[in-house]
């Protein structure tokens, strides 16, 4: 299948699946999550490829959702993208799929690495950053929390405490603090990065692949055990955000580049 925001480079047992919006520093629309969507149907029937290393064309992993007035006006107009309830199902359901792919996935971290593009880093097994990487989550500045189920990745990762600064507080961190508090395997420099991505999978590529398979599937089933019930309630809840204007505010704040104006509930 061809696809136009991604780059398919196959080479024995593996695949490298480059986001390929350099220009916009590798945002994600709708187009690539479904492009993304419909790799991953591919790769479910694919038993020759044990390996996937994502990461993004240009300086960036991925800067995240792509908010333009443009195309958050065409959201907010067609019925089947301004329902928040439906867009979030899709959400939940992605990320479990990207993350109970059969191959061992590998995040190649070239650099940013934020908001939407952090989500797809932290569905992969492993994530292997270059000095220069970014990582960082923007959400609250735009009035919504960190949705699609990455709330409870991120603090199987990193822990509560860290997972709460990091979303509150919206500030980026650096490759090393990313290191240290467990976000990321292992920082290269630059020049480094796919050599050591390539050199992980053939290590692990040794050994037995059912092995590996079944390893994947139980660390997987014992850290996100509880994730079923938030697939039932995040939906609703992110469809009540989107109703209370804070959202619509904090993105047009971030399209027009100036501070968002959110109104204290409690005056």
């Amino acid at each position: 299948m061809g696809y136009q925001t991604l780059l398919i480079e196959k080479s024995g047992n593996l695949i490298t699946v480059t986001l390929n919006r350099p220009k916009i520093l590798n945002a994600l629309n709708a187009q690539t999550m479904l492009e993304l969507k419909d790799l991953f149907a591919e790769l479910r029937a694919d038993q020759k490829t044990r390996f996937v290393i994502f990461t993004g064309a240009g300086r960036a992993f991925s800067a995240g959702a792509e908010f333009t007035k443009e195309s958050m006006d065409e959201r907010y107009v067609r019925p089947e993208l301004a329902n928040e309830r439906l867009w979030q199902l899709f959400g939940h359901d992605f990320m479990y799929t990207m993350e109970n792919l059969e191959q061992v996935t590998i995040a190649a971290i070239n650099g940013s690495c934020v908001g939407a593009g952090l989500c797809l880093a932290m569905n992969c097994d492993f994530r292997i950053a270059s000095e220069n990487a970014v990582f960082g989550v923007p959400e609250a500045n735009l009035g919504i929390f960190f949705t699609w189920g990455a709330t409870p990745r991120l603090t199987t990762l990193v822990g509560p405490a860290k997972a709460k600064e990091l979303i509150m507080t919206c500030e980026n961190i650096s490759a090393d603090e990313a290191l240290k508090i467990g976000l990321v395997n292992k920082v290269v420099p630059a020049e480094q990065l796919m050599a050591s991505c390539k050199e992980l999978a053939q290590k692990i590529g040794q050994k037995g692949p059912l092995a590996i398979r079944i390893t994947k599937k139980i660390i997987n089933a014992a850290s996100l055990a509880k994730m079923a019930d938030l697939y039932l309630c995040e939906p609703e809840l992110v469809e009540k955000l989107m109703l209370s204007g804070e959202t619509r505010e904090g993105v047009q704040a971030f399209i027009e580049k100036r501070p968002p104006r959110f109104v204290d509930q409690a005056d």
